[in-house]
């Protein structure tokens, strides 16, 4: 099975080394710079799974207030 690098803030693919000596990651999407990364494609999935339940959460909240 394939590994995949991907945001643990957006969950997006677009991740590059932003300064590899010291292991520092930088996503292009959402701008996250850290050191901590997912590297699973089964943990990616999830986590747009769990942003999409967040998002629903938050609309049928503020649909009753």
């Amino acid at each position: 099975m394939k590994s995949v690098t991907s945001c643990p803030k957006c969950g997006s693919k677009k991740i590059k080394w932003f300064n590899p000596e010291a292991g520092i990651w930088k996503c292009q999407n959402c701008e996250y710079q850290g050191s901590f990364v997912l590297e699973s494609s089964k943990t990616n999935k999830q986590l747009k799974e769990s942003k999409k339940m967040e998002k629903l959460q938050e609309k049928l909240l503020r649909g009753r207030f």
